[in-house]
């Protein structure tokens, strides 16, 4: 394949390509496409360290449950995700929390941890259009989305329905 087709296959490319997927797969548990809808409008770099930072809490949760910390110590894990539920997160980091929050830890680490793939591989994928030439797509969280009302993948308003 030449650099030319490389190019002509990726011009229209979606940079939200992986997510509409996810919305998308009947296959996905309702907390991974709802993880991949919160997502969708977060600047690409943003979405991968943020979800990152959760994962990390979740996973000191899970470590801290393996240790048997007794009922009145405080984890790491716990102090983690206090540190992001009040007020030092982001919204985002907070909804993703609480899309989380009632399932077993280790399940919600599993979801993250496929999130933060989504993630790297999404913005990844800028990398490869620079260096096919391939015009770049309008990039999430910028205020130079074309047709943006406003609205995100699943007809909500960022801020919920």
């Amino acid at each position: 394949m030449t650099d030319m087709s490389m190019k002509a296959l990726l011009e229209p490319y979606d940079i939200n390509l992986p997510l509409r997927d996810a919305l998308d797969d009947p296959m996905l548990s309702p907390d991974r496409r709802a993880l991949a809808a919160v997502a969708f409008r977060q600047e690409l770099n943003d979405a991968f360290y943020s979800a990152m930072e959760v994962l990390e809490a979740f996973q000191a949760v899970e470590a801290d449950i393996d240790a048997k910390l007794s009922g009145h110590a405080t984890g790491e894990g716990e102090a983690r995700i206090r540190h992001i539920l009040e007020g030092e997160g982001d919204d985002y980091q907070r909804r993703l929390y609480y899309i989380l929050s009632e399932r077993p830890v280790t399940d919600a680490v599993r979801d993250l941890e496929w999130l933060t793939d989504l993630l790297h591989g999404r913005a990844r994928m800028v990398r490869t259009l620079r260096q096919a030439g391939a015009k770049m797509p309008p990039l999430p969280g910028s205020d130079r989305i074309a047709g943006d009302s406003s609205m995100g993948p699943i007809g909500c308003r960022p801020f919920g329905c």
